[in-house]
């Protein structure tokens, strides 16, 4: 590829940067002037994050994931442009030194019409490379995120339990909810985002506001169900208490499906490692010798046949 198009390639995703540096910039700005004028939450947010919570784009997917920055987008538009301007300067690097056509040589030299079928495959790994760099900070977030998934399910049914618990003792929801948090470990996602309820409670917000708010931030099934009976019982007027009870049943029934589903997996899940494991070993105990006798017996005719 020649020098000027590789510069071309280079001013072009310069140009991209600078434009997503500026429009987040832009953003950050326009929702720090907008909490100073101290809006109603009515008023839809510019970052990203509308009037209940909602969340969407780039910006709704990094804040599910934890990264609640206002930089967070920046960071991850300018890393992904990073990794891929170092992709294709790699890529320049190779092709100037030969290195994939050397390597496209040597394949294409493997007798047989191999080689010829394997070319494609070996000049398209840089590209592949190139495609898996950028891919680096789209992974590295799936992964942050579905570690939060994890922990928050693991966390929501001891904690949907302890509240039905302290419930049916007569304590209050909030009451209740203080309780548990005060006795959790601060870092867990799902004390976070009842941290953040609770800040919105303090702030002056409606419960039924709070609780849609990290219900759309969290955009869990099983936590997106047990907030939505919580609004749902804030409304019609029913007892908070009946309500946990209910769901924290409910969650231990889907715990049970699950593990029952999970055990049912198991016999699927071996087989693989039977095979790797258990047979070989097995077909070298019992064909061993007998290869071992065949060989025997077939050099023996060999050197028969050739006079030996």
């Amino acid at each position: 590829m020649e020098p000027a198009i590789w510069l071309g390639l280079s001013a072009l995703l310069i140009v991209l940067f600078v434009w997503a540096w500026s429009r987040s910039v832009r953003r950050a700005r326009i929702l720090e002037r907008l909490d100073r004028e101290n809006l109603d939450s009515d008023s839809e947010s510019i970052a990203g994050v509308e009037s209940e919570g909602q969340i969407s784009g780039i910006s709704g997917w990094l804040y599910r994931a934890g990264f609640r920055e206002t930089y967070a987008t920046t960071v991850f538009w300018a890393s992904s442009i990073a990794l891929l301007l170092i992709g294709f300067g790699v890529l320049y690097l190779l092709q100037r030194g030969a290195i994939i056509d050397i390597a496209a040589d040597l394949v294409r030299s493997i007798p047989g019409g191999v080689g010829n079928v394997l070319v494609p495959f070996v000049l398209a790994i840089p590209w592949f490379l190139i495609v898996l760099l950028t891919m680096v900070p789209t992974l590295t977030v799936r992964a942050f995120r579905r570690k939060r998934i994890g922990e928050i399910e693991q966390d929501l049914p001891l904690l949907l339990d302890l509240l039905s618990t302290l419930s049916q003792a007569g304590i209050g929801f909030d009451a209740a909810l203080e309780r548990v948090l005060s006795a959790s470990s601060p870092t867990r996602p799902l004390v976070m985002e009842f941290r953040n309820y609770q800040a919105d409670q303090l702030a002056g917000r409606p419960r039924i506001e709070g609780l849609r708010r990290i219900m759309h931030s969290v955009d869990i099934q099983a936590f997106s169900t047990f907030i939505s009976a919580l609004v749902q019982a804030e409304q019609v007027g029913a007892g908070i208490s009946e309500t946990l009870m209910v769901q924290a049943a409910d969650f231990r029934s889907r715990r049970r499906e699950k593990a029952s589903a999970a055990a049912m997996a198991v016999p699927t899940l071996l087989v693989f490692p039977m095979v790797i494991g258990f047979l070989p070993g097995i077909f070298l105990i019992f064909l061993g010798p007998m290869i071992y006798e065949a060989s025997g017996a077939l050099g023996q005719t060999l050197r028969g046949v050739s006079g030996g």
